[in-house]
């Protein structure tokens, strides 16, 4: 075969460059690796990020949520904040768990019908802002496990209805977890509601004689008909020196507390109540236990 013909016949067909290959006297397995077909590797690849890591159920979603589901999972990236994917770090990297999590919590949000964006900034503000480096809790109530894992640090009005909402679901959670979790309490009355101020002011000085933790429910038992006569009754009623209670309720020590507090929560930005921290990370997800379960679950799966 001329020069000329066998360079139109390696620009023209496989078929063609087999024939070249013979006609140079290459050997057999050259022309065989020709025409093999390409690696099945980016077949595999492909099939590796349309399946959820182990132990994450995504049996609830129909195909288009699925399709989300995936999207989001493989352009989101670590939790952790390495150069990878949020789901090839969920199954790769055993250093992240939190990006199961993370995982897990995109499966949730696409179920309940959040959009890309938002579970993009539910995603951030849950795995990527900053923890609070420390919380003042020297003079703070707080119960559960002496030695816990995960701590909660709750702020409060006893003028909002939402916190009262909130005082079953962190009980529960401290009830459910009662070596691993504990929980404080911190007063941010907001604005110059008289009746909540009075009602902080009064739950520190039932503090001060070991009373805060009955005090308190009764308080949000009773938050409606709230004023001076009905906090003397409570104080009454959980057997407090009343004496004692009703001079350092009204104690610029006592109020001194109380702004302490507020001035803390207004320090970290908060605008709102009830507001919760998980281990320093401001919750962002509705008040029930199944979310906030899986909040101290990742906290204890570290």
């Amino acid at each position: 075969m001329r020069f000329a013909e066998l360079r139109r016949c390696l620009l023209a067909t496989a078929t063609c460059a087999a024939t070249v290959w013979t006609a140079l006297g290459a050997p057999c397995c050259r022309t065989a690796a020709a025409t093999t077909p390409p690696s099945e590797k980016p077949a595999a690849a492909g099939a590796e990020k349309r399946t959820p890591p182990a132990g994450i159920d995504i049996s609830k979603l129909d195909d288009f949520e699925r399709k989300v589901f995936f999207r989001i999972v493989n352009q989101e990236s670590s939790a952790c904040g390495k150069g990878h994917s949020l789901l090839h770090s969920a199954k790769k990297d055993g250093a992240c768990r939190a990006s199961f999590y993370a995982v897990r919590y995109v499966a949730h949000l696409v179920d309940s019908g959040f959009t890309d964006s938002e579970i993009s900034e539910r995603l951030d503000k849950r795995f990527r802002s900053p923890r609070v480096p420390r919380f003042d809790l020297a003079a703070s109530p707080s119960k559960g496990g002496g030695a816990a894992r995960v701590t909660l640090v709750e702020f409060v009005d006893y003028a909002c209805p939402h916190c009262k909402h909130a005082q079953d679901l962190l009980h529960q959670a401290v009830a459910d977890h009662p070596n691993d979790v504990r929980l404080y309490f911190k007063h941010f009355p907001l604005g110059s509601d008289t009746i909540a101020w009075l009602a902080a002011d009064a739950a520190v000085a039932a503090h001060d004689q070991g009373k805060f933790w009955p005090f308190n429910a009764r308080v949000w038992a009773q938050m409606d008909d709230l004023g001076p006569a009905v906090l003397e009754k409570i104080a009454k009623e959980v057997g407090l020196d009343v004496a004692r209670w009703r001079k350092e309720a009204a104690s610029d020590a006592v109020k001194a507390r109380v702004e302490a507090d507020k001035a803390e929560g207004d320090d970290l930005g908060i605008t709102g109540t009830p507001t919760i921290y998980v281990n320093g990370r401001k919750y962002c997800d509705p008040l029930e236990i199944a979310s906030l379960k899986d909040w101290i679950d990742e906290e204890l799966g570290r």
